[in-house]
């Protein structure tokens, strides 16, 4: 079974599935679209890298081997079609619905669900919703969420040592072959916000034509594997 989405393709086999990168780049509901060579593999190896990380924490994600420069084999999950913000400073769609400082830091970190759904721009829902919507029970929403916390704090640490200010990340769940609720999807720049100082070093460089991204994500990349090396 293949699957092709905006910057992924996926091909099922049995209880593991091969994950392609793409060089395509999306911003704004998939209204904006740019392709850029080497992004594909960038966002892999870094995925590669970050998940391997949490599974040694053990925060179980799908991540399972890295095929250089731009596949994974990972654990075939049935994914929930949502999206897990975990937001430690106010930023981007958080102060346009309610305000507030552009950096400004939370006490204690916010988790937020959105569905996946470009025609509706996402719409932000509730534990209550996804339960009364059949998408999933409260005790998977809770899972989800509490291991979304977990995984950013350890996420956040990570990131400190490359040099770089984890401000929020999403994260996409799935179901395994048991039942496990466990992160899918990937981890890299495209779906967290890394900052150094006053400098951005993820997907808001693209979103906002502030410089080349593909540059920002090879520094991201770069500090990232010196992480590991040590």
């Amino acid at each position: 079974m293949l699957y092709e989405g905006k910057t992924k393709i996926v091909e099922i086999r049995g209880d593991e599935a091969i994950v392609r990168f793409k060089n395509d780049i999306t911003a704004g509901d998939g209204a904006k679209h740019d392709i850029f060579e080497g992004k594909g593999s960038i966002c892999a190896e870094l995925t590669a890298i970050t998940m391997g990380y949490l599974n040694r924490q053990s925060i179980p994600t799908h991540f399972l081997d890295f095929y250089p420069p731009n596949t994974l084999k990972v654990v075939a999950l049935r994914m929930f079609p949502l999206e897990v913000v975990v937001r430690f400073v106010k930023t981007g769609s958080f102060i346009r619905r309610y305000g507030g400082v552009e950096g400004e830091s939370f006490s204690r970190p916010v988790v937020e669900f959105f569905i996946k759904d470009d025609a509706r721009h996402d719409p932000m829902v509730c534990i209550n919703h996804l339960e009364t919507l059949g998408i999933a029970s409260k005790e998977q929403a809770r899972e989800m969420s509490d291991t979304a916390i977990r995984a950013a704090e350890l996420l956040r640490g990570f990131f400190q040592r490359a040099g770089f200010d984890l401000w929020d990340i999403k994260f996409e769940f799935g179901l395994d072959g048991n039942g496990n609720v466990i992160i899918g999807d990937e981890i890299s720049p495209d779906t967290c916000r890394l900052r150094r100082k006053e400098e951005i070093f993820d997907k808001d460089v693209y979103r906002h034509d502030i410089a080349d991204p593909i540059e920002r994500y090879k520094e991201v990349l770069e500090a990232c594997r010196s992480i590991v090396s040590q």
